[in-house]
């Protein structure tokens, strides 16, 4: 809207501030000229009163009565619902974050504040600045404002987001900085992010600001916070724990199926490395570790595993399910219950229920809200001796984000274990486990590399009748197979054109054969070829005294997968150009060139597959003749 000069605006901000109560005629003429009107005041602000009616309602007939801008008998009232007004919303919300967070709905509480400030566009007021009335409700906005910022640096702190709470609370002591509790706030935050003597700083600079400019010395609360960071008083400095919006599934018992005592076979190193944990926390020492590993590998079975142990020695236990799926946080939800769970054993450690190790299973760590990850953060730094062990299984490629949690724990001296492939006379002792006898170590051998270690694989091909399970078949159990899919759907064109092709050249596929039959250059194979290996398709293998380096499938199952997914003309047609480029490139695999022409069925007619026989006859004087139909 158009509203027109200076002094027209400021009238509307005058009318606007009452929120839709009347305002004497005297009274902004004395406001719109800070108590002086001149004597033409009177017809000028009818004046005034008569534009703003133009550009308020411009439809309106001039024998209709005003129904935003009203004459009253005593002045002027401008009807506006509250709803429209930002200065309104705004102190509603806040309103509504105060009440939100005192009933520890912190992730809501932070939407709202969040939402609140988003309303904000530069100084309040702007248009009527020079003005004693707008400069009283400037600073009462300013003020309600400052008390906003503070609550939001409250709630990213109490969330774990210790360095969106530096920040906030860096912005506020600047703004203001002889506000005591915004340096309280600061010094906590940086304590709890490891900057203890960046902390211990920042209360030397706000004594030094209150002494000369007010000529007094830090309050108490000040002090307190000092003297809890020269001692590493976690209960003083530590984060408050509220709830925490995200998602998972949570239970205060362990699994059910930890209960049953089955033999870990195969991973007895990591058992025993983990099992020192429990007997840290049982001896009133904080213990923190995480298990990673790919898909399948076997995380959660040694983390139930652990939580049978201790629960045999007498621990609690909780055990936190993350994830991807969002909804609001509810009131003594998984993250809630975590939280105060951590702050009992930070700041209760007198209580019985403090001197009773826990052991808490957070599975999944990867999928876990942000706030989240900064919770465990914040107590790994400020939990030492507590009766409690953690441990956190994460994916083998968390991202950037849980990466930066996993250096933070590792920091604070947790023990980090990666789940390797099982080995194969790991296999041979689980094959003979589940079938009751002693088997061959050649059956060993074919289905180590089948499963290619990984446990979840092996049991899956263990379900399947011996002969489909051998080397010769390419049954693909069904779980398997729907792994399979889930992993392909998740590829780009190019990328599923990539493995579509190495699939079929074998467990070890030629990057340089690939480009051949895919016609892309080599180095955005390979880039494809990463793709691949972050969705769990392929691998890299460094060289060995008997194998050579590059890219493989991790487990002939997974390859027999892939295959499964091709249709047969596809799958021919690929076999066929692949027999093409191998005689090609002059290679001297006559036995790789025989399989793929065999393969190839219908898409190699009869004369080339002659001339395919004889080429390799000619090239490696070798008799291939056996190679035509």
């Amino acid at each position: 809207m158009d509203i027109g000069p200076p002094k027209r605006r400021a009238l509307l901000l005058r009318l606007l501030l009452e929120n839709g109560r009347a305002v004497a005629v005297e009274r902004l003429c004395d406001d719109l000229w800070d108590g002086s009107p001149p004597p033409s005041a009177l017809s000028s602000l009818h004046a005034h009163i008569s534009r703003l009616r133009m550009v308020l309602e411009p439809d309106r007939a001039r024998q209709e009565q005003a129904m935003v801008l009203r004459s009253v008998p005593t002045g002027y009232a401008l009807r506006v619902p509250l709803e429209e007004l930002d200065s309104a919303q705004f102190e509603r919300a806040v309103e509504r974050a105060h009440t939100l967070a005192g009933g520890s709905r912190i992730g809501e509480a932070r939407k709202e504040i969040e939402r609140a400030m988003s309303l904000w566009r530069g100084a309040p007021l702007a248009d009527a600045s020079q003005y004693r009335f707008a400069e009283r409700e400037a600073v009462r906005l300013e003020e309600l404002k400052l008390s906003a910022e503070e609550l939001r640096t409250t709630l990213l702190f109490q969330e774990g987001q210790v360095a969106q709470a530096i920040s906030g609370a860096e912005r506020l002591v600047e703004r203001d900085p002889l506000r005591e509790a915004s340096w309280a706030m600061l010094m906590r935050a940086l304590y709890v992010a490891g900057r203890h003597a960046e902390a211990l700083q920042r209360y030397e600079t706000v004594r030094a600001l209150l002494s000369r400019d007010r000529g007094l010395d830090p309050g108490p609360t000040l002090r307190e916070t000092r003297l809890a960071i020269l001692r590493h008083d976690t209960v003083v400095l530590q984060p408050p724990a509220l709830p925490f919006s995200g998602s998972a599934s949570v239970s205060t018992t362990i699994p059910r199926q930890v209960h049953v005592r089955e033999p870990l076979l195969g991973r007895e190193e990591e058992v025993d490395r983990l099992s020192g944990m429990l007997q840290a926390a049982a001896g009133g020492r904080t213990s923190w570790a995480v298990v990673s590993g790919e898909p399948g590998v076997g995380k959660t079975r040694i983390a139930e595993e652990l939580a049978r142990q201790a629960a045999e020695a007498g621990f609690g236990a909780l055990w936190v399910q993350c994830t991807e799926e969002g909804h609001l946080a509810l009131p003594d939800g998984p993250y809630d219950r975590l939280a105060r769970e951590l702050r009992q054993r930070a700041s209760d450690r007198s209580s019985d229920t403090a001197d009773t190790p826990t052991l808490c299973v957070l599975e999944d760590v990867h999928r876990a809200p942000a706030e989240m990850r900064g919770l465990l953060s914040s107590y790994a730094r400020i939990l030492r001796g507590a009766h409690l062990a953690v441990l956190c299984t994460v994916a083998d490629d968390p991202g950037t984000d849980v990466e930066q949690l996993l250096a933070d724990l590792a920091g604070c001296g947790a023990d980090q274990i990666r789940l390797a492939p099982l080995t194969e006379a790991a296999v041979k002792r689980i094959v003979e486990e589940a079938e009751g006898y002693t088997v061959p170590r050649s059956t060993a051998t074919e289905l180590h590399e089948l499963s290619g270690g990984n446990p979840f694989l092996l049991t899956e091909l263990l379900k399947l009748p011996a002969p489909l399970r051998a080397r010769v078949s390419d049954q693909v159990p069904p779980a398997v197979q729907s792994v399979v899919r889930v992993r392909l759907a998740r590829l780009t064109p190019d990328a599923r054109t990539i493995i579509d092709s190495a699939a079929v050249l074998g467990a070890r596929p030629d990057m340089n054969l690939v480009a051949r039959l895919t016609g892309m250059p080599v180095d955005t194979v390979l880039q494809l070829a990463d793709q691949a290996v972050v969705g769990n398709l392929l691998c890299w293998s460094e060289a060995t005294q008997n194998e050579p380096g590059g890219y493989r499938f991790p487990a002939g199952v997974l390859l027999r997968g892939v295959l499964a997914q091709l249709s047969p003309a596809r799958r021919q047609t690929l076999h066929a150009e692949a027999a093409r480029a191998l005689v090609t490139a002059a290679t001297r695999h006559t036995e790789d060139i025989a399989a793929h022409v065999a393969a190839a069925g219908p898409a190699l007619p009869r004369n080339e597959r002659m001339h395919v026989a004889l080429r390799r006859e000619h090239d490696d004087g070798l008799n291939t003749v056996a190679l035509a139909p």
